[in-house]
């Protein structure tokens, strides 16, 4: 078994740290614009709690991609 480099360690668990603060992002960014526009149009909380799910899942769609690449240029540099 091949011994475990402490600093490639330390370098990997990074990258997966910028991948998800990435994708987190761009989740709550996603949450808050539907949440913004179901207040600006005065909706019931009900359909406010359902735009913000949606803002969750939309953000996680989006947000994919950019975190893989960002976790790509963390491990590569």
């Amino acid at each position: 078994m091949a011994p475990i480099d402490p600093s490639g360690t330390r370098e990997l668990l990074e990258a997966v740290v910028t991948a998800f603060a990435v994708l987190g992002g761009s989740m709550a960014y996603f949450s808050g614009f539907y949440a913004a526009q179901a207040l600006a149009e005065h909706l019931s909380p009900e359909l406010l709690a359902q735009r913000v799910n949606e803002g969750i899942g939309e953000g996680f769609v989006k947000g994919v991609l950019p975190a893989i690449a960002a976790l790509m240029i963390v491990v590569w540099s």
